[in-house]
């Protein structure tokens, strides 16, 4: 908590230094998200865009603060835009998945999380998320594979096996789903 406040301290005094410091505002807004000031981030975030509009980072981050705010549908466009600016910047798919997620589009949130482990295929994480969409379509066994995959990128990750052996309960293989219960309970 103090690291971040600390940051913002330091970006108040390189933006006295400069009020066109795109990237202080950025990275204050990092801050300021980090803190759950949504507002204040957004603001931060909304001016590091004014001063430089093919910036990506702050559009995500403030899609991310739109998101938290539950203004989905702000945070969707914000996302879109980052994706049209830079179509590799995997955070901007993977908040856009989790918006969507959020807004029970889980076809479009899976499009999205794919996009994402194409870009960075050893993110246990998004794997994870894709496996949780697959689970609200009802497609199991792919949610299962997913939820499999991010467990052997990531061992000690103790969603995917709770996520995995929700799955598996869905199906009926109560044995399989109590093993991963139990290794989850483990970590």
């Amino acid at each position: 908590m103090k690291q971040y406040e600390r940051a913002i301290e330091d970006y108040n005094q390189a933006l006295d230094a400069d009020s066109d410091y795109a990237h202080a505002y950025n990275n204050r807004g990092l801050a300021y998200k980090a803190l759950k000031q949504y507002g204040k981030a957004i603001a931060d975030y909304t001016k590091a865009i004014e001063l430089d509009s093919q910036y990506v980072s702050p559009r995500t981050g403030r899609g991310g603060a739109y998101h938290a705010l539950g203004r989905y549908e702000k945070a969707v466009e914000d996302y879109t835009k980052a994706i049209e600016l830079d179509p590799q910047y995997v955070f901007s798919f993977n908040g856009r998945g989790s918006t969507y997620y959020a807004l029970g589009q889980y076809d479009k949130a899976a499009a999205d999380y794919t996009e994402a482990i194409a870009l960075e295929p050893g993110d246990a994480e998004y794997y994870n998320n894709r496996g949780l969409a697959y689970g609200k379509l009802e497609q199991y066994e792919e949610a299962i594979r997913d939820f499999s995959r991010a467990i052997e990128l990531n061992p000690k990750f103790k969603k995917a096996y709770l996520n995995r052996a929700g799955m598996l309960r869905a199906t009926g293989d109560v044995k399989r789903a109590a093993a991963d219960e139990a290794a989850a309970a483990a970590l």
